[in-house]
């Protein structure tokens, strides 16, 4: 079958192109909206060599693609947009359509962040590069290493512009709108009164920095979105194109600023408190079970919910709690070392191989979970045991990142103690490794 007929196959077996809603693409997986999730056939879907696994979670169907995810994508979006507009269909009969309010939250929230993770990711890596190398006497104060890492920061110090954008576009509401809600939340005018109370038309308004915050903007922009059709739905055509704009804006970032900012912002620091509070409890036991749970987060798409969590923590000084979790990408590095040293099988040692070292670059371990480790069960023990190990190492030593990189070698240098942080990530790739040379792995099927 050629890799057109395997496309198609993907669009008939998810129920064809007129039951998806939307679709898109992460770093190793296809993400599709459906209106109707009954009409998945994941057998095929999971007998088309293109596909790794199928998961279905966080309110979508995701294929897991691998490395390759955006030639595929490209192929289906091509697909796609030639044959025209996707139509909705009538609703379904049953209830079988209808998403949860949790699986909504998930979906909202994955769908928001996604489109950044690719330059979060770059962001970060450069980040970690640069502190690495600023690190050494010979490079203190290089002027070109500090130009990088001045750039490496904007993603993330602009954050609330590049989610206004991508929430605004996840809600299919302007862009540009939602883009502007979150830079006046940075307007430099405005952050150099941090701290202080105005005074705004007889009331007091209280200036707070939201460089690097997330949760205003997840409140702010679908405020926007709703008055954006609102206003639609009631403007005469031919001033909406000024006047839909003007009145989103002039609504909606002072209602930011007075109440809708401020209640994120401290949402955000009070949840990231809390789960920190947790940790210190007992930050042994919470690292070993965060390690050996962590996989499972990720496998059912519920770790984007943490991640403004995470921001918040970074924007304070420090996370423990990416720090901890990506102990268990670790293990499933580990546990593909091991299938290579251990498998005779050719097919076997090709994925294996091309898994692991990309892996231990870019920290995505989506083609080894399901490539290697889904297929073979026996290996789910092996990074439990392995991601406890280096969780319970991190939150012993109650170790922080202070950038948002995928666990991998180089995300050492975002540790607050690297020395630990190391020692925690070698431990935790031996074990991994160990575990199946000595005692096997269940062989596919």
């Amino acid at each position: 079958m050629s890799e057109q007929q395997q496309i198609a196959s993907i669009i008939t077996h998810l129920g064809g192109r007129e039951n998806i809603k939307d679709y898109f693409h992460c770093a190793t997986r296809l993400r599709f909206n459906l209106y109707d999730y009954e009409k998945i056939n994941k057998e095929a879907l999971k007998a088309n060599s293109l596909i790794l696994s199928v998961v279905q979670a966080s309110g979508q169907c995701q294929l897991i693609i691998g490395n390759n995810v955006g030639a595929v994508y490209s192929a289906l979006h091509g697909m796609l947009e030639n044959e025209g507009p996707i139509v909705a269909p009538n609703a379904p009969a049953s209830g079988a359509g209808k998403e949860s309010v949790t699986s909504k939250v998930f979906a909202f929230i994955s769908g928001s962040f996604l489109p950044l993770i690719g330059i979060l990711a770059a962001a970060g890596l450069l980040r970690a590069f640069t502190t690495l190398l600023l690190s050494l006497p010979s490079m203190t104060g290089n002027s070109t290493l500090t130009l990088f890492s001045f750039i490496a920061n904007v993603p993330f110090y602009f954050m609330p512009v590049l989610l206004g954008f991508t929430i605004a576009r996840k809600l299919k509401s302007n862009e540009l709108i939602g883009s502007i809600i979150g830079a006046s939340l940075l307007y430099p005018e405005f952050t150099r009164q941090a701290g202080q109370t105005l005074d705004v038309l007889g009331l007091p308004m209280i200036v707070m920095d939201y460089g690097y915050s997330i949760f205003p903007v997840f409140f702010a922009v679908p405020v926007a979105a709703l008055l954006e059709r609102f206003f639609k739905a009631r403007l005469f055509d031919s001033i909406q194109l000024f006047m839909v704009p003007l009145l989103c804006i002039v609504i909606v970032v002072p209602i930011t600023m007075f109440l809708l900012g401020p209640f994120g912002k401290y949402l955000g620091d009070y949840l990231a408190t809390g789960i920190v509070y947790i940790i210190n409890v007992n930050s042994l036991v919470a690292g070993m079970i965060i390690g050996a749970a962590y996989s499972f987060i990720v496998l059912f798409g519920l770790h984007w919910a943490i991640i403004p969590v995470v921001f918040s923590n970074i924007a304070h000084g420090g996370d423990p709690i990416y720090a901890i979790g990506g102990m268990s990408a670790i293990a499933q590095m580990g546990v593909a070392l091991g299938i290579l040293i251990r498998t005779r099988d050719a097919k076997t040692r090709q994925i294996a191989g091309s898994a692991f070292f990309p892996s231990l670059i870019s920290g995505v371990t989506e083609p080894i979970l399901y490539g290697l480790i889904i297929p073979n069960r026996r290996t789910i023990y092996y990074i439990i045991i392995a991601g406890a190990v280096g969780g319970g190492i991190v939150g012993g030593y109650n170790l922080t990142i202070n950038n948002l990189v995928f666990a991998s070698l180089l995300s050492i240098p975002t540790a607050s103690n690297m020395a630990v942080y190391s020692t925690a990530l070698f431990a935790t790739l031996i074990t991994g490794a160990l575990l199946p040379v000595v005692f096997g792995y269940k062989t596919r099927t």
